[in-house]
């Protein structure tokens, strides 16, 4: 009999069997494929997304009771792999992200250890342990939590791999049935959806407001998020505080303008990295250094760092320099958040037409650098650098009309307010992945706020399986009364 691999990988389970034929001694081991060569990481998220764990039965490596109240958003992008989790370990209430992992050595080969994205990072989650398990630290020196699932989970691995390979595609509960609810009800039920997705964004801003009183410093910091798009809308967010409007308006040169805003989100390079450049991209980017430089020293600006911002699955219209050169055209004089936004959005709304109106007064154009750039340290092909009319509607959608919203309640305007939800029905559907699922099924949005309902009864109703708080669910499961 042959010795059959009498070293099975450290993190799987094996069982071990001697056989003895006439004076030699054979050990046969029986365990689990090698789990990173056999196992897909989407596995082991999969298992966490779906919680595939007995109730009770999860604790940290060094054995405190975990309790999953939510397992966190799964992020499609680069940093860890479910965000704004909430974990009760012990006694204390965690809010934070959660890495996974087949074993916990991968997160120091994907070099998380050194990656200050993760340090956001409250509980590792690992499918079998290995020699790192307990072990794990993340970049600002903490030690990080940890959890293994191999004995926790509900059913066994290979039952559950097979589930995990055999189901169908990602779809709607109610899709078979979905032509057999009538249209007025899902009509009725998408546009009370789209009402109340507008109102809790203008409840979100509504705080916001309380705690800073400043209407043109919401809008600012509401259309500089929305530049940043999903994948950067956070540290957007955060440059915007790190250079509040009251400072960006001190300068109306937008060389000056665009390094306050790069320099403070650390995204110009270091000359090291333009050893490759062409000499008028050196140039323009020195420029842009020595200008920071001053205006850092001279405000005491701390620069964000790189790794904030993310790059990966990004068209090259959304890199983050790009969208800072247009964030500053904004503000350079001419641009709309330059001087009196408020007062020039108003009377666009009372324009003849006013989403023409509104439109041109988002227009922004950085300088010819841009037109053979969309990141600082290589030439690009030649473009318009403009914002264009897409990002421009989801910027009147998601940042310009939420505020102006606002605005016109304090100002009691109910006129105002009705022209604000009329240009939601102008604006054109943005076609994602939520409408397309609802699109296969017959319901496409026509216009912005159709895809507002749909947005919000897929992340609200749809992705949580309530059925039951759903009234197309609830026609389905519990048909009317004939």
């Amino acid at each position: 009999m042959p010795h059959l691999d009498p070293e099975p990988p450290r993190h799987t389970l094996s069982v071990r069997h001697f056989y003895a034929l006439d004076e030699t001694v054979y050990e046969l081991a029986l365990h689990e494929p090698a789990t990173r060569r056999a196992l897909p990481e989407a596995f082991v998220q999969d298992l966490w997304q779906h919680q595939r764990i007995r109730p009770g039965a999860l604790r940290t490596t060094t054995g405190t009771p975990v309790e999953v109240l939510h397992p966190g958003a799964p992020n499609p992008d680069g940093g860890p792999d479910f965000l704004h989790a909430r974990l009760r370990i012990g006694e204390l209430l965690w809010c934070g992200d959660v890495e996974v992992h087949v074993d916990s050595s991968a997160w120091f080969d994907h070099r998380h250890h050194t990656d200050p994205r993760y340090n956001s990072v409250v509980l590792h989650v690992a499918l079998y342990p290995d020699m790192w398990t307990g072990g794990l630290l993340r970049a600002d020196g903490a030690v990080l939590q940890e959890v293994t699932l191999y004995r926790c989970l509900e059913a066994p691995v290979r039952r559950l791999l097979h589930d995990f390979h055999t189901r169908p595609d990602d779809a709607l509960l109610c899709a078979p049935h979905w032509p057999d609810v009538p249209a007025d009800l899902r009509t009725e039920w998408i546009e009370a959806l789209a009402r109340e997705r507008l109102e809790e964004k203008t409840a979100r801003l509504e705080e916001a407001f309380r705690e800073e009183p400043d209407l043109e410093a919401l809008l600012y910091r509401e259309v500089l998020t929305g530049l940043g798009y999903a994948q950067n809308a956070e540290p957007m967010a955060d440059l915007a505080r790190r250079v509040p409007l009251s400072l960006a308006r001190r300068y109306a040169d937008p060389l000056d303008l665009e390094a306050l805003l790069a320099g403070t989100a650390g995204l110009l390079p270091e000359p090291a990295d333009l050893l490759q450049s062409d000499r008028a991209t050196v140039d323009y980017v020195m420029d842009l250094r020595h200008r920071f430089e001053r205006l850092a020293a001279r405000h005491g600006l701390e620069p964000m760092t790189r790794v904030c911002w993310q790059f990966f699955r990004l068209r090259p219209a959304n890199f983050p320099p790009l969208r800072l050169a247009q964030a500053a055209a904004l503000l350079a004089p001419g641009g709309l958040l330059h001087d009196d936004p408020i007062g020039r959005l108003r009377d666009a709304l009372t324009d003849a037409d006013p989403l023409a109106a509104m439109r041109a007064r988002l227009q922004a154009v950085p300088g010819p650098f841009w037109q053979h750039h969309v990141r600082y340290e290589t030439t690009s092909r030649p473009h318009s650098p403009a914002l264009g009319t897409t990002r421009i509607d989801a910027l009147l959608v998601n940042a310009v009309i939420p505020v102006m919203r606002l605005w016109a309640r304090r100002e009691a305007s109910p006129a105002l307010e009705s022209h604000l939800l009329g240009l939601l029905r102008r604006l054109p559907a943005t076609p994602n992945a939520v409408t397309r699922l609802y699109g296969a099924l017959g319901t496409r949005p026509s216009n912005a706020w159709e895809s507002h309902g749909l947005l919000h009864l897929h992340r609200t109703r749809c992705r949580h399986a309530r059925c039951l708080s759903c009234p197309i669910g609830r026609h389905i499961l519990i048909p009317p009364a004939v």
